[in-house]
């Protein structure tokens, strides 16, 4: 059993905070340099970036967050109502900013006008696929108008696959097992996949996409597996101080490191969402999450800041200046459109169905 049960109040809030601003941290880095050559983590361990970690820490929280609010729902169109609600509005204002505001002023010129690149940009936008304008950002080593968009349509895959997943019966009982031993085959596989991709051995075999399956999908259902095994995980400081331990040094380590996230990197998350004491930033950031709205705007305004300054500006001020710039639109984001649409998706329904457990933590901001 738990030393201390979950509390309705919880620090998600400020996870989802830092991972965002630790992404933009590593890809200011990246846009500057067009490499890794100052990208913190790879300095400091050689196996993972801050993007890395930020992104899989977006889909751990994810994992634990949507898997209950599917098995709290009442219906299936009320979980399903709320996911898109949470995800689609403030994407497609992004997606269009992008496109028809930024794009014509960073060298694409007035082409993403022409009907048949808005009629694929609309397809683009309704797949949640970033948005592409050719021409963009000439000379810049990352010329994406919004890099970091890649992450949103398998976020949006692993809400439908965890509803697959329920419906098979693996969110419940013996069958739970098996989940987790899918899970840990899926990381290990991926940690040898990481570690060969250089040679082109197990990176070119399974291919891109499949790549990042392989990414994205395990750490969301690392995440889903805490919450479904929760009653029979002990948090306590002690472990905490192991499993910090352990990850650190499986972090020098490529094929462990997919592993040592999904495994340490969970216990120390939930156990810091969870059970340590709530932080004044959480308490905002639970009731005005910024968050998302970070992660869409910040690779947009950074990327213009190094385009029209030749990428002559230091990786840390571009990261400040855009973390300041993208909390302030984030805000907008979240006042205007986020809010409402959330305040649309929480609408009760007629019928009730019980939680899964009585002491689960307030679900945040979902």
């Amino acid at each position: 059993m738990n030393d201390k049960a979950p509390r309705k109040d919880n620090n998600f809030g400020a996870l989802r905070l830092l991972f965002a601003s630790v992404v933009i941290l590593s890809h200011s880095a990246e846009i500057v340099d067009g490499d890794r050559s100052r990208e913190v983590l790879t300095n400091i361990f050689g196996t993972l970036t801050f993007g890395i970690l930020g992104v899989d820490g977006f889909f751990i929280i994810s994992g634990y967050l949507i898997t209950k609010s599917l098995l709290s729902s009442p219906t299936l169109f009320d979980y399903a109502k709320r996911r898109v609600l949470r995800i689609y509005p403030a994407f497609i204002v992004c997606f269009w900013l992008s496109l028809l505001v930024l794009a014509p002023l960073v060298g694409a010129g007035l082409s993403v006008f022409h009907p048949a690149a808005l009629a694929r940009s609309f397809v683009r936008m309704a797949l949640l696929f970033h948005p592409n304008a050719k021409g963009a950002f000439p000379g810049m080593p990352l010329p994406a108008l919004n890099g970091s968009m890649w992450s949103i349509p398998y976020e949006f895959q692993c809400y439908i696959f965890v509803v697959l997943l329920s419906a098979a019966g693996f969110l419940r009982g013996a069958l739970r097992y098996v989940l987790l031993v899918a899970v840990l085959a899926a990381v290990t596989i991926f940690g040898i996949a990481d570690y060969r991709t250089s040679h082109s051995v197990f990176g070119v075999m399974i291919g891109g996409s499949r790549y990042l399956y392989l990414q994205t999908f395990p750490m969301f259902l690392a995440g889903t597996l805490f919450l479904l095994f929760q009653r029979n995980i002990v948090y306590n400081n002690a472990l905490a101080a192991v499993a910090a331990v352990l990850l650190i040094i499986c972090l020098f380590f490529q094929p462990l490191v997919a592993f040592a996230l999904a495994v340490f990197g969970c216990y120390l998350l939930f156990w810091f969402a969870l059970h340590c004491p709530v932080l004044p930033i959480s308490r905002f950031t639970n009731k005005t999450d910024l968050s998302y709205g970070i992660y869409l705007y910040a690779w947009p305004i950074q990327s213009t800041i190094a385009f029209f300054t030749d990428r002559s500006i230091n990786p840390w001020a571009l990261s400040a200046v855009t973390l300041a710039l993208a909390s302030a639109a984030a805000w907008v984001s979240w006042t205007f459109i986020e809010k409402p649409a959330l305040a649309l998706a929480h609408r009760k329904s007629t019928t009730v169905q019980p939680r899964l457990s009585a002491d689960q933590p307030r679900e945040g901001v979902t």
